[in-house]
């Protein structure tokens, strides 16, 4: 029996896990959720593993009916639901949730028992849509349950809780730690400077194939030959204006990479809406 009927996708709405390894030499981006910490706090509060497929949710918008009675586990942004952020509990069925409206951070993640039972394609489960992995969602699409119960003691239990200490707020400024990047000396020491000394805006023309980043214009070298190119890379295109690859982005690209974000700052940078203040310091 189906455990959760889709009414509405809002901004955005699909099926993802901790994305596909091993296919990048082949072009086939990594994928998955955009904060893989969320996404498996979300887990974790059900006792699921932690690449069982779960919901990522987009700003707002997205509604969703619970057909049959399940625990549920939501994290990362609020997004305005009656159930909080960093917690998961019972929920009958018959019961709408709303994500109404985007207070902090981009994406939130539901979780039920188990993980969603849906079909993998290249070991994963995460939809790329611009890819052509995976089918988007859409009203009426019905989603299932593996287990019927928490991998988790939930007896005379009401709701689960994350600890505080490893809930994330996402605020409207953060500062990140950079890495030289495949072509640093080919910057000028002025360009790299600027770099870290500059405040940037994070684009609303950003989305899962990459951030991009409006501030001052760097002096960009001459062009390279394509390579590889990996999550969290900075290229710098003719505008000299950063685009910070991300989960569905390309795997080789032409421009000249000064620097790379660290891995684990890579879910913290998406949880960065349209318009948040970021800045960087050399590590």
């Amino acid at each position: 029996m189906a455990t959760i009927e889709i009414i509405s996708v809002g901004v955005g709405l699909s099926i993802q896990d901790r994305g596909r390894s091993g296919w990048r030499q082949f072009g086939v981006p990594s994928g998955g959720a955009m904060d893989r910490y969320s996404a498996g706090a979300a887990n974790r509060l059900l006792g699921n593993r932690a690449d069982a497929p779960v919901l990522e949710v987009l700003m707002q918008g997205a509604k969703l009916r619970v057909l049959e009675d399940t625990w549920i586990a939501l994290s990362g942004a609020d997004l305005g639901c009656e159930l909080a952020p960093w917690t998961a509990c019972e929920v009958r069925a018959g019961t709408v949730l709303h994500f109404p409206v985007n207070h902090s951070g981009l994406w939130a993640y539901i979780a039920v028992p188990g993980g969603f039972e849906v079909d993998r394609w290249f070991g994963s489960a995460s939809v790329d849509a611009r890819n052509g992995l995976g089918a988007p969602l859409k009203k009426g699409s019905q989603l299932s349950a593996v287990l019927r119960e928490p991998n988790a003691s939930v007896e005379r239990v009401g709701r689960r809780v994350l600890v505080p200490e490893r809930q994330r707020e996402f605020s409207a400024s953060a500062e990140f730690e950079l890495l030289p990047g495949p072509q640093f000396d080919l910057f000028e020491a002025e360009a790299r400077a600027q770099l870290v000394a500059a405040e940037w805006t994070v684009s609303a023309r950003s989305d899962r194939t990459g951030y991009r980043l409006e501030g001052p214009q760097l002096e960009v070298p001459d062009s390279i030959r394509s390579e590889a190119v990996l999550p969290g890379s900075f290229q710098i295109p003719g505008n000299g204006q950063p685009i910070i690859t991300m989960a569905d982005g390309p795997t080789v690209g032409g421009y000249a990479k000064p620097a790379v974000l660290r891995e684990a700052d890579l879910d913290r940078l998406a949880q960065c809406r349209p318009r948040t203040r970021v800045t960087f310091k050399w590590r």
